[in-house]
């Protein structure tokens, strides 16, 4: 998921050329610099005596790093609608020319078919021994086959970009009175026509483009507010320790400064 999430925001600040490009990375330096700055600094606020030790430097150098990436992947989600649908147009090619997964449904078909027991499969070969053809006379058949093909499709999808299937759950979305309303209208626009079994791919790539265009906002809204989560977490480690040893600090010196005026004072002098 991690790696789908990198390419995403990969290609999507790539889109907008090398010049944005380099304007991003600037601005996501100054702002970690801001922050580290300020996270060194705040103290001064309320304890100028306070020196921040190397190792909280550190701290916040790694913070200062993550809050930068942070910043790039904020950026860079405003692409995620033009950058997903590429990786959609790319799966909807492959899924259709891939072997594995045809051979794989193929099986599946062919057995909850003829466990189902609506079609005639005496004398079919089965997978294992070279068969390729299933019966498809009624539309529970249809129904069945389709449903699965679809299903398999969709979770090749979310094991490609896990990211995006994450959000999408186009699998969710299929259901038995989905595959009916698409093979009316296949028959309506088809009569006569054969429905054959790579169409619940289709199908799948359907519902998958369709969830696209509506949660594309969602995933960035929901994947921003995470990011802003994450670098609020990762400021607050050194903010909240420098700050705390701070106060440390001054009171230590108030209580030492008030020991001391004790120690000087002479009642005699009343």
């Amino acid at each position: 998921m991690f790696r789908n999430f990198l390419h995403i925001i990969r290609e999507g600040l790539s889109m907008d050329g090398t010049g944005k490009l380099v304007l991003w990375i600037v601005v996501a330096i100054a702002f970690s610099a801001l922050c580290w700055w300020a996270c060194t600094h705040y103290t001064k606020l309320w304890n100028k005596r306070y020196h921040v030790t190397d190792g909280f430097h550190v701290l916040c150098g790694v913070a200062a790093l993550v809050t930068f990436f942070a910043v790039l992947a904020f950026i860079g989600l405003k692409n995620t609608k033009p950058v997903a649908e590429e990786m959609v147009k790319e799966w909807s090619e492959e899924v259709v020319d891939n072997p594995a997964l045809s051979n794989r449904c193929f099986k599946e078909a062919f057995y909850a078919v003829k466990q189902a027991g609506k079609e005639n499969m005496r004398g079919l070969r089965t997978p294992e021994n070279g068969g390729n053809f299933i019966p498809m006379n009624h539309t529970e058949t249809l129904v069945l086959v389709s449903h699965l093909y679809a299903s398999r499709a969709c979770e090749d999808f979310g094991q490609k970009y896990p990211f995006i299937g994450h959000f999408l759950k186009a699998d969710d979305q299929l259901s038995t009175e989905t595959v009916k309303k698409d093979i009316q209208a296949f028959f309506r626009t088809h009569p006569g026509g054969t429905y054959n079994l790579n169409h619940g791919f289709e199908l799948a790539v359907g519902l998958i483009r369709e969830g696209l265009q509506a949660q594309t906002g969602r995933i960035v809204r929901i994947t921003r507010t995470w990011l802003v989560l994450l670098f609020l977490l990762v400021q607050l480690i050194p903010f909240g320790a420098i700050g705390y040893l701070a106060y440390q600090d001054l009171f230590k010196h108030r209580a030492e400064a008030a020991s001391a005026y004790k120690d000087d004072f002479d009642i005699d002098n009343i």
